[in-house]
């Protein structure tokens, strides 16, 4: 019996050839996008559960009150882990995390920059990372050994087993003790070098006198079986307290590692969501897609209803059951669900790399993954079973007297559901058209809101080498070629300043308010004509006045924090030394572009090991500067590749997460707009065949074919307007919810939807208008010669 439903599926399709084509491409598209979705949800879910422990595996972090609200950090100290081991009997082992450094590693002649941490040697039993060269027993238990990822060790000796070997890592030598896997495209971690924590401490010797108040390090706790994490966070609630009194006011917990690539996000201290908001997102898409997918097919479906109809009642007449009926386009409609699934795969393949792109990830189609392929056909099978159900009980709900004699006026009755499923498409399209504008109107008004400082011609490149201690020098280099009109030194790309300091003083400070923390940079010379902040009062850091080597600049935030009338002259207390203002000006935003400013302390630090900032000379092509650059800087830094970041992509950068959502937004609004035409389309050659009496009645009686074309086209603009306010609505609501997430913000302007409102009905006659024309234009007879 199946393989008779099958043959007589293929005979319909063969039949139909054009429907068949529309129906089963858009149910193909569809899928192909909804697959997609899934697999880059999935991708999103699985992020850090590689590991054998995940659900044991958690991190540290510290809630501190500061400035009204609870600032959440995952920085700790150094001297955490070894407490933690002592003091939390939960815990089985921790593990330490340097900041990522990016470090000049050499071997032979080679030299490479890579992204390097130090870590306890425990990190490899907290977390797992398959060796391809040595063992894990051995990673980083010698201080001076290193570990490298596969792609490290193949860029700097080839498809060589580098275990044994020395490398230079900056000018310390290490011997290569393992080479293991690179990390998985679902891991958080992105290093490429991994040094030992004792290693790192002998590099830096000044770290080990550092104390409880040095937050800069990560810290990994991994949990002994069946141990009770509340129990422990309750343990560890107050533990800073105890080591370091002067920070009884920071908290400490423990949150599940895995869990934070989705709920990240963490506001006065409790976790507010995070990636999971996009997720949730996609997977609603994903769903929203394949269902306006399947409404399309019924549209496609019931439209051929006049072809089929005497098929049903001849059928019938000859003893067909309807149960048989229904079975058989039940199994036509998953036939043409399979066709749209290979189509969708190779769809798949194709468009893949054009994901990736604009979502910024790295998706492989799932070959040999058994759970891609059963999902796969238990979708196939449910998406054609949703798809083919109202049709087929539709047609098989005919009765064979009146179809055998024409009179299938019942069609009319199914205009109303049909309706209903186009106006529901077409809402969805509006609200993605809607909300697409408006991500992008408000993308516009951050990245074009002033920020205080010119981002334009701007670089930075690190701090290293030859270059220490020699700055001064290289800017005068800079400035004699002609390929910088100054440079200045800071503590880090003013795009990801990060540095705060606690303990400040300044006259007029009320109780309790030496305990806020206030963001600061580290600064030497030229800092405000480099980056071409507007200085409101006093003067920038002069190498012409000895006495601004114990001065310090502040943003009006921080003037206004401090409620300093007079600024200029007084003395505040930073960074445990007594500090002059000399300086303030007006605020910058160097943090996120969509909050408010953040009070800032600018003190002058000679000698910082950070980053350089250069201002490019404006009237020398950007291409020749950097030229003239880089034989600068291989002057000081031989050994070193010249590397170095413009200011306005890295600020840019910022806005990612939004441009990614618009990016999607366009192709999904693209796509249900191609998939809703397509439902007009079968609505309209539907309504074609049931008016087509009318039609030509009207045309024997003088209506133009102008006339014909409006009378057929109207119901359907009559569907789009309905969708629009009903989409307007949804849209009001939602875009108005997501813009008052940002303290700034673009308005919902009324000109938007009136445009969209224009927009979507040129769509609409678009995809009716050829449908409604050529019925328009059949002879009269052909529909009337019966009559």
């Amino acid at each position: 019996m199946l393989k008779t439903y099958l043959k007589t599926a293929w005979r319909s399709i063969i039949s139909n050839k054009t429907s068949s084509i529309i129906n089963i491409s858009g149910l193909a598209v569809g899928m192909a996008v909804s697959f997609m979705l899934l697999l880059y949800v999935y991708n999103e879910f699985s992020f850090d559960k590689f590991h054998p422990n995940s659900d044991r595996i958690y991190q540290v972090f510290k809630n501190q009150p500061a400035n009204g609200v609870i600032k959440t950090r995952n920085y700790t100290t150094q001297q955490l882990a070894s407490v933690l081991e002592k003091d939390i009997p939960e815990v089985e082992k921790t593990a330490r995390m340097s900041e990522m450094m990016r470090v000049l590693v050499t071997y032979n002649n080679k030299s490479l920059r890579f992204r390097s941490f130090a870590v306890d040697p425990s990190f490899f039993d907290i977390f797992n990372f398959n060796a391809v060269y040595g063992t894990k027993k051995k990673h980083l238990t010698d201080e001076s050994s290193v570990v490298l990822t596969q792609s490290t060790a193949a860029a700097l000796f080839g498809s060589l087993d580098p275990v044994g070997k020395t490398i230079q890592y900056n000018s310390f030598p290490l011997k290569v003790a393992a080479v293991i896997r690179d990390n998985p495209r679902n891991s958080s971690f992105d290093f490429e070098v991994l040094i030992p924590w004792q290693a790192f401490m002998n590099q830096q010797p000044w770290l080990k006198d550092a104390g409880w108040d040095n937050y800069s390090y990560f810290t990994y706790v991994l949990f002994k079986s069946g141990a009770s994490v509340q129990t422990a966070n309750l343990k560890v609630k107050h533990l800073i307290a105890q080591y370091y009194p002067p920070d009884k006011d920071i908290e400490l917990f423990m949150y599940q590692f895995s869990r934070l690539h989705l709920y990240g996000n963490f506001t006065n201290g409790v976790s507010t969501g995070g990636n999971i908001e996009y997720v949730r997102l996609f997977l609603i898409l994903s769903i929203s897609i394949l269902i306006v997918a399947c409404i399309n097919f019924m549209n496609l479906s019931t439209a051929r209803s006049e072809k089929r109809a005497r098929e049903v009642g001849i059928r019938k007449t000859l003893g067909a059951r309807r149960s048989g009926l229904v079975k058989q386009f039940l199994w036509e409609a998953i036939a043409l669900a399979f066709i749209a699934l290979i189509i969708a795969l190779l769809l798949m393949v194709l468009l893949l790399p054009f994901f990736n792109r604009i979502m910024h990830v790295v998706l492989f189609f799932p070959y040999g993954d058994a759970r891609f392929w059963t999902l796969s056909i238990a979708i196939t099978f449910f998406t054609g079973a949703l798809a083919g159900s109202y049709p087929a009980l539709y047609l098989s709900s005919f009765k064979p007297v009146k179809v055998l004699k024409g009179k299938i006026n019942t069609l009319g009755a199914a205009i109303a559901p049909r309706q209903v499923l186009v106006v529901l498409q077409f809402t969805f399209a509006i609200c993605l058209i809607l909300g697409s504008v408006f991500i992008y109107k408000q993308i516009f008004f951050i990245a074009n809101k002033p920020v205080g400082f010119s981002k334009k011609g701007l670089i930075e490149l690190p701090i290293e080498g030859g270059l220490f201690g020699k700055f001064e020098s290289f800017r005068n280099d800079v400035i004699n070629s002609g390929a910088g009109t100054d440079a200045a030194v800071i503590s880090e790309p003013i795009t990801q300043i990060t540095g705060a300091s606690w303990a400040n003083n300044w006259p007029g400070q009320l109780p309790g308010e030496d305990k806020i923390s206030i963001d600061c940079i580290a600064a030497t010379y030229h800092f405000t004509q480099t980056y071409q902040l507007k200085v409101i009062d006093g003067h920038d850091f002069d190498i012409s006045r000895p006495s601004d080597t114990t001065g310090v600049i502040l943003n009006e935030a921080a003037v206004k924090l401090m409620r300093l009338k007079q600024p200029i002259g007084q003395t505040i207390k930073w960074m445990g030394a007594n500090r002059t203002v000399i300086g303030v000006v007006k605020d910058f935003v160097w943090g996120s572009p969509y909050e408010p400013v953040q009070p800032t302390i600018i003190g002058y630090v000679k000698d910082w090991i950070g980053n350089i900032g250069i201002r490019l000379n404006p009237n020398m092509p950007v291409s020749k500067s950097l030229a003239s650059l880089e034989r600068i800087y291989k002057k000081y830094n031989p050994n070193y590749p010249f590397e170095y970041t413009f200011t306005d992509e890295a600020f840019d950068k910022k806005f990612q997460s939004e441009k990614i959502l618009g990016a999607m937004a366009i192709t999904f609004t693209a796509l249900a707009i191609f998939i809703s035409c397509l439902g007009l389309f079968g609505l309209a050659l539907f309504s074609a065949e049931r008016r087509r009496k009318e039609l030509s009645i009207r045309k024997v009686l003088g209506a133009s074919v102008a006339n014909l074309w409006f009378k057929l086209s109207q119901e359907f603009i009559k569907l789009v307007i309905i969708s629009f306010f009903i989409g307007s609505a949804i849209s009001w609501y939602y875009i108005q919810g997501w813009l008052n997430t940002y303290t700034y913000h673009a308005d919902i302007s009324l000109d938007i939807f009136g445009l969209t409102l224009i927009g979507s009905l040129m769509i609409c006659l678009t995809a009716v208008s050829w449908q409604a024309i050529k019925a328009a234009l059949v002879n009269p007879v052909k529909n009337l010669r019966s009559e």
